[in-house]
């Protein structure tokens, strides 16, 4: 995996280097990554799957969990420090009062740990049962319903009071969205 760290990787970082956070360019943080681990400069983001819904279908896609965000491991006297802005992906270094930002390598060290213990990670779901969902296309459209269940990639199971009685209905994903 592109934006994770071994654990060996992490035993592999010299006492003295610190970690900082750089900025990187709208939804480029595994691009950014990538080039820096090409440089032999160690960067690390941690992810999340999410569930998303492209062309009516459902998929599970890898996503930054803190978006615009890159963690750097590098020491003070290091002379990688002008090439990260160089790098593809990677916008500027986040400062404050003029100095890069530092983060407390036990927090960073917590988010690789976590990433690579979890080999099933928490997935971030479209809908969970229960959701209120609103009726987009079709006879039904304008009517809200309660999200059941998926059924298969390109279909919802949704439940709807219609006529004093409680309906279940099965529409495509692109039919219903959150209300």
């Amino acid at each position: 995996m592109i934006s994770s760290c071994t654990s060996s990787d992490i035993h592999s970082f010299t006492s003295d280097s610190s970690w900082y956070l750089a900025a990187s360019k709208p939804r480029q943080e595994m691009r950014a990554v990538e080039n820096l681990l090409n440089q032999s400069i160690k960067a690390f983001t941690p992810t999340i799957q999410v569930e998303k819904i492209r062309a009516g279908k459902r998929k599970i896609e890898e996503e930054a969990l803190f978006t615009g965000y890159v963690f750097i491991s590098l020491t003070p006297e290091d002379g990688l420090w002008h090439k990260v802005r160089s790098t593809r992906g990677v916008r500027d270094w986040v400062r404050f009062s003029g100095m890069p930002a530092k983060i407390p390598p036990q927090l960073v060290d917590r988010f690789i740990a976590q990433q690579t213990d979890s080999e099933e990670a928490v997935i971030k779901r479209c809908f969970n049962a229960g959701d209120a969902v609103c009726i987009l296309s079709g006879p039904f459209k304008g009517l809200k319903g309660i999200y059941e269940s998926s059924s298969g990639e390109e279909r919802a199971l949704i439940l709807i009071e219609f006529l004093g009685k409680i309906n279940r209905l099965k529409l495509t994903n692109d039919q219903i969205a959150a209300d």
